[in-house]
């Protein structure tokens, strides 16, 4: 894993690989909670069970509709950033098909997922790049307007590289 420090914008990122399973957003809420204390920022509870939510409804969604990942290659991975102002995170796939957000049925079981990630995130969008997706939300915590260098770039480093 990456972890990349500038000290004068205070990025912080870090990639995590996890397998295609049911399991995959448990790691991952366990994960990134893991890397957001570590980096000792200043979040309040309500931010970290949002950031945790959000990556799980990331995580899920690619594992239960992105197609498998060719034999070899790793299944899901993640990226999280905390800039000056942003939790910024993504979620790759191999499958180039993009989410589509549907009415929630409050009723079932599932399908709300991207309702949830629209309602809670700052922003959140999905992106196709030459060896799948990336889907992705930021969050604002620590005050401030929002840099620039925090919006996502057309395919983070690392996603999927052959």
């Amino acid at each position: 894993m990456n972890v990349l420090t500038d000290s004068t914008s205070r990025l912080l990122s870090r990639w995590c690989d996890l397998p295609c399973s049911p399991i995959a957003s448990s790691i991952a809420r366990r994960w990134v909670s893991g890397m957001l204390t570590s980096w000792k920022l200043p979040l309040s509870s309500a931010n970290e069970a949002t950031i945790a939510e959000l990556t799980s409804e990331l995580v899920t969604n690619a594992v239960q509709h992105a197609a498998p990942p060719p034999p070899g290659s790793s299944g899901i991975r993640i990226n999280v950033r905390a800039g000056a102002t942003t939790i910024w995170l993504a979620v790759c796939d191999h499958d180039r098909t993009l989410p589509t957000r549907r009415a929630p049925d409050f009723l079932a079981e599932s399908g709300r997922g991207l309702f949830l990630v629209e309602a809670q995130a700052d922003q959140w969008g999905a992106v196709q790049h030459e060896n799948g997706k990336y889907v992705w939300f930021s969050l604002q915590c620590h005050g401030g307007a929002q840099p620039a260098s925090a919006m996502p770039p057309a395919t983070p480093s690392g996603c999927h590289e052959r």
